[in-house]
């Protein structure tokens, strides 16, 4: 009976948690924590919001912020900027570390811009506008490229 029981309450728990992981909300972008306000006043105030997207998860949110040309910013649940892409212009060079933006720089990239920028605690990642991605370690040492 208690191999039931036990069975029966991990049924309910693993239910519980898939249910409260992956659901989505709109919010507006005054319901964004601070930091991910900041970062947009920043480098994307021309720009015109199309939808605020809250990711609710197990342990916290994670946002996504779509604008009307099709740029798209996603926030950790900090409110810190985790990638940024953009469909027809490059991204704001004051996000972009000056060490990859000397590698583009410098590398036999002519006429491409950057689109997009990825981070997370162990690696960069850049999508130029020819389609080429280049992974960066955190020491802005290239570890791939993928087309």
């Amino acid at each position: 009976m208690k191999k039931i029981l036990f069975a029966a309450l991990m049924l309910i728990c693993s239910t519980g948690v898939a249910l409260a992981d992956g659901h989505e909300r709109a919010i507006t972008v005054q319901q964004l924590p601070q930091p991910a306000q900041e970062f947009l006043k920043q480098h994307f105030d021309s720009l015109t919001v199309a939808y605020v997207v809250e990711d609710v998860k197990h342990f916290g949110s994670e946002y996504e912020v779509v604008y009307t040309d099709r740029t798209e910013v996603d926030f950790r649940r900090d409110g810190q900027w985790e990638s940024v892409e953009r469909k027809y212009a490059p991204v704001p060079a004051s996000i972009v570390p000056k060490q990859i933006a000397e590698f583009v720089a410098r590398s036999n990239f002519p006429g491409q811009f950057i689109k997009k920028i990825d981070r997370d605690p162990y690696t960069w990642e850049i999508e130029l506008s020819s389609g080429l991605e280049i992974k960066f370690d955190m020491q802005f040492n290239v570890i791939g490229y993928d087309d």
